[in-house]
């Protein structure tokens, strides 16, 4: 656990409004931009992100090569830590699991959920934001799972408010217009490129950096089809507050969504072939 500011970690955890759950190193960052500015520029919240896996498995620039995992570990790990210092952050947890852990489903994944039930217990937050859980990206889809699990482990006083899954490796584009949260990035694009481009050691082979910004300002745009752009960059997640409730079958819910999303496409085309 690391806290930008050198303050008391029990306290850093206390204090937060608003708990991030990601899989990777620079997932905070490039999927989780939005609370991640919004926290930073509002004295009255405080972002705490936890980053489940190690990141060993990712894509390494020609540079790092010949890194050992355990030297290319090192690294994500330093990108991160300087990531959330730049975002003054309240604090950021590296749980270091590899990715297959969180995949499984055994006592590895057991030990994730409840390491993110005593951290949600801790910081008790208004807010916890992670992957949509139909990400293409296994990973994230485990990590998001594992959030849901975990949220409901622990009293229902202790829950958030709320619960976001910020689009990642698909786009939202399968959710109905009710579900989806917007995450207003309007003249703060630049500062979270900055953000993400601490993590060197991911966009030399992948453009993240580009490719998160392009997309918050295409959402930005098609938004609306009759309305003048109100936002110059947003970013969007899908509502999992829902999933809140114990009564709610959190498989069903997904399902209820799609099925909402593939009737909105059949009205739009019956009849006319």
């Amino acid at each position: 656990m690391h806290v930008p500011d050198g303050g008391d970690p029990l306290a850093a955890l206390a204090a937060t409004t608003d708990l991030g759950v990601v899989a990777h190193p620079d997932d905070l960052e490039l999927l989780l931009a939005a609370p991640v500015l919004a926290c930073g520029d509002d004295p009255a919240r405080s972002f705490c992100g936890v980053v489940v896996t190690n990141g060993a498995g990712s894509v390494r620039p020609a540079a790092m090569a010949d890194l050992d995992e355990t030297a290319f570990v090192a690294v994500r790990a330093a990108e991160q830590v300087a990531a959330a210092d730049a975002a003054r952050m309240g604090a950021v947890v590296l749980l270091g699991v590899p990715s297959d852990d969180v995949r499984s489903t055994g006592s590895q994944r057991r030990a994730v959920v409840d390491a993110l039930a005593a951290l949600v217990a801790a910081c008790r937050p208004e807010v916890v934001h992670t992957h949509d859980p139909a990400d293409a990206h296994r990973s994230h889809v485990a990590v998001a799972t594992a959030t849901v699990s975990a949220l409901r482990g622990v009293p229902t006083a202790d829950r958030p408010a709320r619960l976001i899954g910020w689009e990642g490796w698909r786009d939202l584009g399968w959710a109905p217009g009710e579900h989806v949260v917007r995450g207003d990035l309007g003249g703060r694009v630049d500062d979270a490129v900055a953000l993400a481009r601490h993590h060197a050691s991911q966009l030399g082979p992948k453009r993240y950096d580009a490719a998160v910004a392009g997309r918050w300002r295409a959402n930005a745009t098609f938004a609306a089809q009759r309305e003048a752009d109100d936002a110059d960059a947003l970013a969007r997640g899908v509502d999992l507050s829902p999933l809140l409730d114990d009564a709610v079958d959190p498989t069903a819910f997904l399902a209820d969504v799609v099925r909402s999303f593939a009737d909105e496409v059949v009205a739009a085309v019956e009849g006319w072939w």
